[in-house]
């Protein structure tokens, strides 16, 4: 497959040129002088495939989404490759325990990873990704308190731990607060991160900070982060991400959305001020990956008991058109959607660069797109964005050489 047109990676572009896939990886780059495939125009722009490093794509709970009905839904938005999280109705702990995952995406064209779940008493595997929940969250896998979760983390010394950080003594003391987002207050991440920076500069483990979701840890990771020693891809030893949802939503503003009773999650939305103080430094580059947490729940189970999650995948290539809107520049979100989370996830994705994989996102400008619910491939049916029209929308997906649009492959 050869395509041309506006070529954009976190080191060069928007330029002109041609990338040539050859057995699903990129051979060439440049200006080849080759008939292309698929030539696109002035209002597109051709990025490295999005990569979403926090993910939960539901197995055992296929009536939620299955890994099919994902990959489509990540394909409509432009997202190419992926993690999954373990908090499963049977988590996989080790290592071994991912064969059946792991079997169940090695056929398809996009690239997904697994994290490795930490429990009380779990041990590390080999694995590359681990991930730990401070405190309850969705699914039987988390920590009662901190000392537990110091007992285990100590042995995953030069692991990459990812940490939902809240503090769990914190949401027992306000369990019986007046409002989900009461219950789960702001100092509740903010003592975890503090937590989990400790835990980690002690016991000499790598830390992910999952869905950061207000600015005022960002001058304690930053600092954390300058005297981190990076890992063998040069990605530093302390590194952050941001949601869609924590960067759009807030208090305030969710009255103003069709779907704002769902707009449930842990850590909750936050005040606009606090949301404002997130999205500013997220455009000045202080925010390493931009990640969905991906949590699709059917419009039964939000309407009812209304557990915690959104389903953002559909979405993400659009949601990266808005960030351009508010003032980033398409290099810059390359850095933050393809480069960094690229290096994160271990694969090669995330540049435009021969040897990498053959996957790109073209971003239109000449579709807008006002999200509907039928537009989305997620199983559960629905976004927290319907309604919202954002400047471009991707019109074509490729994935290992092979061309989607809207989710399905062209033939």
């Amino acid at each position: 497959m050869i395509l041309e047109g506006r070529l954009v990676d976190a080191h060069f572009g928007p330029r002109w040129g041609q990338v040539e896939i050859r057995d699903g990886n990129i051979a060439r780059v440049g200006n080849l002088g080759m008939r292309p495939d698929l030539k696109l125009g002035e209002s597109q722009l051709i990025f490295p495939g999005f990569v979403d490093v926090h993910t939960h794509l539901r197995q055992g709970d296929e009536h939620k989404e299955d890994f099919t009905t994902a990959m489509q839904a990540a394909l409509n938005g432009g997202v190419t490759c992926m993690l999954d999280m373990p908090n499963n109705p049977v988590p996989p702990v080790t290592q071994e325990m991912l064969a059946a995952k792991e079997k169940a995406v090695a056929e398809l064209p996009i690239d997904i990873g697994f994290y490795v779940g930490v429990g009380p008493g779990t041990r590390p595997s080999g694995h590359r990704h681990y991930k730990a929940f401070m405190g309850p969250s969705i699914g039987p896998l988390f920590f009662h308190d901190d000392a537990d979760l110091a007992e285990t983390v100590q042995h995953y010394q030069n692991c990459r731990l990812t940490m939902h950080c809240e503090d769990p003594e914190m949401l027992r003391q306000l369990s019986d607060a007046p409002s989900h987002e009461a219950s789960r207050p702001e100092k509740a991440e903010q003592q975890a991160i503090t937590t989990a920076l400790g835990l980690a500069r002690r016991y000499g483990f790598r830390l992910h900070v999952a869905h950061l979701s207000q600015a005022g840890s960002l001058p304690e990771l930053m600092a954390a982060e300058r005297h981190s020693w990076p890992d063998a891809d040069g990605l530093p030893g302390v590194v952050w991400e941001a949601t869609p949802h924590h960067l759009f939503f807030d208090w305030d503003n969710r009255k103003h959305y069709s779907r704002n009773t769902f707009l449930k999650m842990n850590p909750p939305l936050r005040s606009a001020s606090s949301r404002a103080q997130l999205l500013e430094a997220f455009l000045a580059g202080f925010i390493h990956f931009l990640s969905t947490d991906h949590a699709p729940h059917t419009i039964e189970e939000k309407s009812g008991p209304n557990p915690s999650g959104v389903p953002l995948l559909d979405t993400y290539g659009s949601f990266v058109s808005w960030l351009m809107a508010q003032g980033m520049s398409a290099r810059q979100l390359c850095r933050h959607a393809c480069e960094l989370p690229g290096l994160f996830s271990g694969r090669k994705v995330g540049r435009i660069l021969p040897g990498y994989r053959g996957h790109l996102t073209v971003l239109d400008w000449n579709q807008p797109w006002t999200v509907q619910a039928e537009d989305c491939r997620t199983k559960c049916g629905w976004s927290p964005f319907e309604g919202v029209t954002f400047p471009a929308r991707v019109s074509y997906t490729v994935a290992s050489g092979r061309l989607f649009r809207h989710g399905f492959e062209v033939t």
